[in-house]
């Protein structure tokens, strides 16, 4: 019962500590000693990673984990509180303190036959089959662990509610007075299927502002509105819904199979934007970032508040609910390393997906390295400066310096390593400038004059951080 998507291109026009060391190695080429003697390296953001978020002084991309990887629709009440216990006391001091959980939490069993729990208004409701104690049970247990909530809802209304014409709450219409037929979900079945509401019709508005204020009032945080991207219209109404439902709520509008520069205005409304379709562990959805990232490279949103989202973070054990048990991530440490390193370049939000309690300490080496979180947390999205065959130079700079910031050389052919040359000029760096520059892998400092060799594995990324030396 898994959402079937087909993959959409982008509608023409674009927006104006590991564990283990990687086989990443600089070596000084073209002679000559460093121009600047011995430079300090000027490193961005010093505070410790705690307190990155709150230090900020502006919009973050938001961080968290998501239960549809690891889960797909069919996870329980116990398995949200474990993984809620595990984020409060491992991930939770890294800035991750939100868990959502995704589609299929109103569901009544899992399976063919399964139903969907409705409220006399026709929106869902969690059903004792999967939240035997009712959803605001485990909400109120993840506050108590300081970490935040979120849902999964879809844009519409349900079939159901709108053949049993059930009332629009707080007024006098009913949802045959404001449904649009013509506007399908074209991927979820039921019992889940939607139609869209017809936002020029009396009561479509005040239908989103109930929806909001039930979740709202049972201490929700956070909602992941899919099938909502192609429709600005109720992307405004969910938005003002969340302006009036009296609790401070993140916005993520999902999925990015088809984005449309002409409705960036309503996407800026909210914090997270999908650019992607879904993102699982293969080389397939590598390229899919590469392509979505570059041609979204110029989103105004980040200075709104609003973050490209590359989707979950796909690691660890996956599906665990399938008959086999599921399976382990199939990523190489390298492609995990290119993963969170595109995403740290992108600022996309980092929501973890996969099984927590149960994850890899690799992983967990890449979730809490603290110059991926960093980069990340800077919340500016980061650009194409080379791209030489296979390999890209990404630049990212920090909020409010450019002097300093963060540099991705990856690697994007799968079969084979490469040994590659960069001078600064290569890397979008002035090549008159004194700076600064550390392989953020090894720690190491690397010199700044002549060219440097950099042997990058297949699918592989080197990651650097580059600072303004002081003159001497």
């Amino acid at each position: 019962m898994q959402r079937k998507r087909q993959s959409r291109p982008l509608t023409a026009g674009v927006w104006a500590g590991a564990a283990t060391v990687p086989a990443i190695v600089a070596v000084w080429l073209a002679g000559a000693a460093c121009s600047v003697a011995e430079p300090a390296l000027v490193p961005p953001a010093h505070a410790p990673v705690a307190a990155v978020r709150k230090a900020a002084g502006h919009a973050v991309p938001p961080m968290g984990w998501n239960s549809y990887t690891g889960y797909s629709i069919y996870v329980t009440e116990q398995e949200l509180l474990k993984n809620i216990d595990f984020l409060s006391a491992k991930l939770l001091p890294y800035g991750y303190d939100t868990v959502t959980v995704d589609n299929g939490w109103f569901l009544s069993g899992q399976g063919e036959g399964s139903t969907m729990a409705l409220d006399e208004y026709g929106r869902p409701e969690s059903h004792p089959h999967f939240f035997p104690h009712g959803l605001k049970y485990t909400v109120d247990y993840a506050h108590q662990k300081g970490v935040k909530f979120g849902i999964w809802l879809l844009r519409g209304i349900n079939r159901r509610a709108v053949a049993e014409n059930l009332p629009v709450a707080g007024t006098t219409y009913h949802m045959k007075d404001i449904v649009n037929m013509k506007s399908a979900c074209p991927w979820a079945g039921a019992p889940w299927w939607n139609y869209g509401v017809d936002m020029t019709k009396p009561g479509a508005q005040e239908y989103y502002d109930g929806l909001v204020k039930k979740y709202a009032d049972l201490g929700v945080d956070f909602i992941k509105f899919d099938d909502i991207v192609p429709n600005p219209g109720e992307v405004d109404a969910v938005v003002k819904a969340i302006g009036k439902c009296g609790r401070k709520i993140v916005l993520s509008l999902s999925p990015g199979d088809d984005i449309n520069v002409a409705h960036s205005d309503a996407y800026q409304k909210a914090n997270m934007v999908r650019i992607t379709s879904d993102i699982w562990d293969n080389k397939g959805s590598l390229e899919t970032a590469f392509h979505r990232w570059e041609a979204m490279q110029n989103y105004a949103g980040p200075a709104a508040g609003s973050f490209l989202d590359m989707d979950m973070v796909c690691f660890g054990r996956l599906n665990v609910v399938n008959k086999d048990g599921g399976r382990a991530c199939k990523f190489t440490q390298d492609q995990k390393r290119t993963f969170m390193v595109q995403r740290a370049l992108a600022a996309s939000p980092l929501m973890l997906g996969g099984v927590l309690y149960s994850m890899d300490d690799f992983s967990m080496s890449l979730f809490t390295h603290p110059d991926i979180l960093r980069c990340d947390q800077n919340g500016v999205i980061g650009r194409l400066v080379q791209r030489e065959g296979k390999i890209d130079v990404w630049k990212t700079p920090e909020h409010g310096n450019e002097k300093n910031g963060w540099i991705g050389i990856f690697n994007r052919d799968g079969a084979k390593a490469v040994t590659v040359e960069k001078g600064l000029k290569d890397l979008g760096l002035e090549p008159d400038q004194p700076y600064a520059l550390r392989d953020l892998w090894t720690g190491n400092r690397l010199p700044v004059s002549g060219r440097q060799r950099f042997e990058i594995p297949a699918d592989g990324v080197v990651f650097l951080s580059y600072g303004q030396a002081p003159q001497q």
